[in-house]
């Protein structure tokens, strides 16, 4: 793992980091994104930014790396997601039809589809080689996060209700276009965290504040664990890059 300390830290963006994820398996490189509405390439092992990628006019929200090539794609406050490579300093493609920004995105497994979510609403998924949206779903809140399960049948997503400071997790079977409620009313002030699956299986989490939330997408069943005991005010990102690990960076 890439831990943040004094010795190895990442300095570089001008604004909030708002995002964070693995580019390869092996984590030996890290994408970054800011408020700056930069993107930003890392060696995990150096500490120094290696590539600066900029074309997005708003704050970055949210990033994602392509398992099967070596594209990632970027989320933003401008509406639009755009698809990267590293040789390129340009973008590939700019993916439009969000008319509010975009919190959250993620590369389906097999590696053809993208989906994204927005504060109107809605979650896309995107026919990468057409650029085109091949399905919308339609929600009543906004769509913060969003997850495929391993195997690609079904999608995750969070909504955040603005008005009563709720999230609600449901899964979408993409065969049949349904949506299944899993957990709903979790009290939160501050927006759940990034999604994170734990090997192939049906375990998955988030978390808010000083607690990890871990849920069941077959049984619905959810754990709560409360770290508030110890020395840190919030969790602000979960990832996950093996089997039986689960990184969490607090403040």
């Amino acid at each position: 793992m890439f831990s943040f300390n004094e010795k190895n830290s990442i300095l570089g963006h001008r604004k909030l980091i708002s995002d964070l994820c693995y580019y390869d398996p092996t984590g030996s490189y890290i994408l970054s994104c800011s408020a700056d509405t930069d993107i930003r390439l890392w060696s995990s092992t150096k500490s120094n930014c290696l590539t600066i990628y900029r074309s997005h006019l708003s704050p970055i929200w949210c990033l994602a790396a392509h398992s099967k090539t070596d594209r990632f794609a970027s989320g933003s406050l401008d509406q639009t997601v755009r698809l990267w490579t590293p040789e390129r300093l340009d973008i590939l493609r700019t993916l439009s039809s969000h008319t509010d920004e975009i919190n959250t995105i993620d590369f389906h497994p097999k590696g053809k589809y993208l989906a994204s979510g927005s504060n109107d609403g809605l979650i896309i998924l995107w026919a990468l080689e057409q650029a085109q949206p091949g399905r919308i779903f339609k929600t009543n809140s906004p769509v913060d996060r969003l997850k495929f399960t391993s195997d690609g049948n079904s999608l995750i997503s969070i909504n955040h209700n603005l008005e009563n400071k709720l999230d609600s997790i449901s899964i979408w079977d993409l065969r049949n276009v349904t949506e299944r409620k899993l957990i709903e009313n979790i009290p939160s002030d501050r927006r759940l965290l990034k999604i994170c699956q734990i090997g192939d299986g049906n375990d998955f989490f988030t978390g808010f504040s000083q607690t990890i939330l871990g849920f069941n997408i077959q049984t619905s069943q959810t754990i709560r664990t409360d770290f508030s005991h110890l020395n840190f005010s919030r969790l602000i990102h979960l990832s996950s890059n093996e089997s039986t690990n689960l990184i969490a960076i607090v403040e």
